[in-house]
């Protein structure tokens, strides 16, 4: 437990400072960071045991963690690396009646959070991953999220705004309640997630 928390501290106090020094003009996107680091858990971390779970889609986690490992967020790339072993990855959706396929590939996993690997009684901290070729389709929660690209380029969309493909270096924020969608091409696309507000209802698909 000693090394998997020198490994989540790193990976904290290495997000910490890219929230602190993310570049941008959008006042929600500033609001919501500060909103974000007012809530920060405090180092050391101490959560519960790992019970590491991979799936389908984490074959292609080192190949979307190399592809971060020479962009923008190669210092998260580095610091979730370590982490990797420790990972407990999920689906959590029931089936989507148009996409039947889809726990092989989209992929969820919990760092940071009341009940992970690292304790914040405010926060939900984590990573997706989509393997190539996926379409992740229109889902909503209560919860205020903002996204953080770390490999590969995917299209985002939400609301009734057009899909805009995001490259790491970028960061995206869905307010609560809106609907939002992802899609990977020919790379996976693996991103960190921040939850804030209503961390207990889940997300779920909007199928109408």
């Amino acid at each position: 437990m000693k090394e998997l928390n020198q490994f989540i501290d790193t990976f904290l106090i290495r997000l910490h400072k890219r929230l602190e020094q993310y570049e941008t003009t959008d006042p929600e996107i500033i609001a919501e960071l500060k909103n974000i680091l007012k809530l920060w858990p405090e180092v050391p971390s101490s959560g519960k045991l790992p019970s590491p779970q991979g799936s389908p889609v984490t074959k292609y986690l080192d190949i979307a963690l190399s592809l971060g490992d020479t962009g923008p967020e190669s210092s998260l790339a580095a610091a979730i690396r370590p982490l990797a072993p420790f990972l407990h990855w999920t689906f959590g959706y029931p089936p989507h009646p148009l996409h039947p396929n889809l726990e092989s590939q989209v992929s969820f996993t919990q760092i940071i959070g009341p009940d992970d690997l690292g304790m914040a009684d405010h926060l939900l901290i984590g990573l997706t991953l989509l393997a190539p070729e996926t379409f992740y389709p229109a889902h909503v929660h209560p919860a205020v999220e903002i996204y953080i690209p770390i490999g590969g380029v995917g299209i985002w969309s939400k609301g009734n705004e057009q899909p805009t493909a995001k490259a790491p270096g970028t960061m995206i924020l869905h307010q609560s309640g809106i609907v939002h969608t992802t899609e990977s091409k020919l790379d996976p696309v693996l991103a960190l997630y921040i939850w804030r507000g209503d961390l207990i209802t889940s997300s779920k698909f909007i199928t109408n």
